[in-house]
């Protein structure tokens, strides 16, 4: 009776472990993308807070890559918004060319980020 116990429960805790691997890759995954959105969020508040209204284009480059490393991060933890950080990203590079409801129409705005990013913490 123990041999066949053994038969079934080793491949059982084969895939059990492999599960929790899983699960732990993912969650480790998400961790990283949520507080990549947390310090693009931060940062961007600061600059735009702190920065006067002076254009700083080499500070506006540091934010875009920090929203495109938000939106990859956030695209391997299958966040539904990753599209907008990439979009996010993008309006950083090239701030000229967006016009207010471009913006909202994307999900790019504060609130909006902010608003999925705090259902997202909420939920997890």
């Amino acid at each position: 009776m123990a041999g066949i116990a053994e038969i079934f429960l080793g491949p059982l805790q084969g895939l059990l472990s492999t599960l929790q691997s899983e699960r732990h890759y993912k969650d480790k995954n998400t961790d990283e993308a949520l507080l990549a959105i947390k310090s693009a969020l931060l940062q961007t508040k600061k600059h735009i807070e702190l920065g006067g209204h002076e254009r700083d284009r080499a500070k506006e480059y540091e934010l875009a890559e920090l929203w495109s490393e938000a939106s990859i991060k956030a695209r391997r933890a299958n966040i539904p918004f990753a599209d907008a950080l990439n979009e996010k990203s993008r309006y950083w590079e090239d701030q000229e060319v967006w016009e207010e409801d471009q913006a909202i129409a994307k999900g790019i705005k504060f609130s909006q980020i902010e608003g999925q990013l705090d259902e997202l913490l909420s939920s997890s």
